[in-house]
């Protein structure tokens, strides 16, 4: 795997997509477990929404797998200099946690409906809610390395 100074165009606008999906999705998943129970129950999708959101959810899944494969080709930027070795070690820990996540969660979502595996979506529930708390704490990593560290770490992934 290479080294680079920064993501590649292609790495940035996967990022972004994948951020935009799972922001979609996470707003439209209102009734979705309604709908998952009428179309398990019937057959029939006949909500919008939930059809919106299965696309955007198969859409986030093959998103996140070129994402993987892109990232073991190209490589990945060297962190900076972190003040604290435990700070590096769980910066390496929420990426794999987070690509994990956001690939287990679309993966798990996809079972429920298309497989029609009940508790793959409780999984898929549960999954959500352990992405959102690393997508959080990713932000405030980045956020404390561009504001508290001054280490100018957002420049890598910034869409220009």
């Amino acid at each position: 795997m290479k080294i680079s100074q920064s993501y590649s165009g292609l790495q940035k606008i996967l990022h972004w997509a994948v951020v935009l999906t799972f922001a979609f999705n996470y707003v439209v998943s209102d009734g979705m477990g309604r709908a998952l129970r009428t179309f398990t129950e019937t057959g029939v999708n006949d909500s919008t929404t939930a059809k919106l959101h299965v696309i955007v959810g198969v859409t986030t899944l093959v998103l996140m797998i070129l994402r993987l494969v892109v990232r073991l080709i190209q490589g990945a930027p060297a962190l900076p200099p972190a003040p604290h070795p435990l700070m590096e070690k769980a910066a390496h820990g929420v990426h794999f946690l987070l690509y994990a996540a956001m690939i287990a969660t679309p993966a798990a979502g996809g079972a429920a409906w298309f497989l029609g595996i009940h508790d793959a979506g409780d999984v898929h529930e549960v999954l959500v809610n352990l992405t959102i708390l690393l997508i959080v704490a990713h932000v405030a990593a980045a956020l404390y390395h561009q504001f508290i560290l001054k280490d100018n770490l957002l420049k890598r992934m910034a869409p220009h």
